[in-house]
């Protein structure tokens, strides 16, 4: 197998050795470090599927957290491999346990680039390791660490680690989601109010302004306020369609259980949260992301219809500027000829 690098790819003086001794047809075991939130777990599935179709006789074991297993692609890997949360009391026999099992590898693709990572991709044997370039750590731990850009859109920065072995990947990217969906025509604007945390969400009154400005402009069309996990995010969703339930078909959704229904069938998601956003991605549901406390570069992607909406000076985008978007996206997705332009697997 040749190594493909260049001076901005850092090589153990042994990597391309190893990678000389590797044949794509004899890798029996791949090991994936991804210990993410779900958001940035489903955009691994790209990844997933590329390493599925140029390793076609490897076991692929994915490693996870305890407390981040929502979202895990457990229909594209043979093993979910489970570290513990450093949220639980834990002791150092117990960690040595767990990171044991991961077992030995012939791949390992360090997707995190976090402490517990690090100390898993070193403890475990493996051919090639390969993983980000972090500080000067990955001088300790990896045969190959590529540079990491923020600036880039998360799910092909993974996928960036397969150039090394000569892989490239297309876009659109393919996510290949197991859920069954059909396009609607009618379809509802879905608005995710919620987030990770408070300082992270759109103004109320922007929301409430938005939804208002869509009714006035499109009547006919159905809107629907989805809320979050978390009491006050649910909070946040009742006060919005409060102020808003007269102007027209608004809808409230706050069972975290029809989340993902209502994201896959919806015409557009507009969304403050990077995690939910992804989601729709993954679906092929146009998304409208709202920025000012999180960079926006590496959340948008640059296919599809994707849109970002963010100020230069880092203020809370207006509802005017939103709504700008929304009509210059559906105006793109008119022209395009398909509300959503998709794959659909059973």
């Amino acid at each position: 197998m040749k190594l493909w690098w260049d001076a901005h790819v850092w090589l153990h003086r042994h990597a391309e050795r190893v990678f000389a001794e590797i044949d794509f047809e004899q890798v029996r075991n791949i090991g994936v470090i991804k210990h993410a939130g779900f958001g940035d777990t489903l955009l691994t599935r790209p990844f997933l599927l590329l390493l599925r179709e140029h390793f076609p006789n490897a076991r692929i074991t994915y490693s996870i957290k305890t407390n981040q297993q929502q979202g895990v692609p457990r229909d594209l890997v043979d093993n979910i491999h489970v570290m513990p949360s450093s949220r639980k009391r834990r002791n150092w026999a117990t960690a040595m346990k767990a990171y044991r099992t991961f077992g030995p590898q012939d791949i390992i693709f360090d997707l995190t680039a976090s402490t517990p990572s690090f100390l898993l991709t070193r403890l475990t044997p493996a051919k090639i390791k390969v993983g980000f370039q972090h500080r000067n750590v990955h001088k300790w731990i990896y045969h190959v660490a590529i540079p990491r850009s923020v600036y880039h859109f998360e799910a092909e920065t993974y996928l960036e680690q397969l150039h090394p072995f000569g892989i490239p990947y297309k876009l659109p990217l393919d996510f290949r989601m197991p859920t069954e969906t059909s396009i609607d025509e009618d379809a509802p604007i879905a608005h995710f109010t919620g987030a990770a945390t408070e300082y992270k969400c759109w103004p109320v009154e922007f929301f409430a302004k938005l939804i208002s400005m869509i009714a006035d402009r499109y009547p006919d069309k159905q809107q629907v306020i989805i809320a979050g996990l978390q009491t006050w995010e649910k909070e946040r969703a009742r006060k919005i369609h409060a102020e808003v339930k007269s102007a027209g078909m608004i809808s409230l959704v706050d069972d975290p259980e029809h989340t993902e229904t209502m994201i896959r069938k919806a015409s557009i998601l507009i969304s403050n949260d990077t995690g939910v956003r992804h989601l729709a991605i993954a679906h092929a549901t146009p998304t409208i992301g709202i920025f000012f406390a999180t960079l926006p570069f590496r959340y948008w992607p640059r296919w599809g219809h994707h849109e970002v909406v963010f100020r230069k000076n880092g203020a809370p985008p207006s509802p005017e500027s939103v709504f700008d978007t929304l009509e210059l996206l559906l105006d793109d997705i008119t022209a395009s000829g398909v509300a959503k332009t998709r794959e659909v697997f059973a």
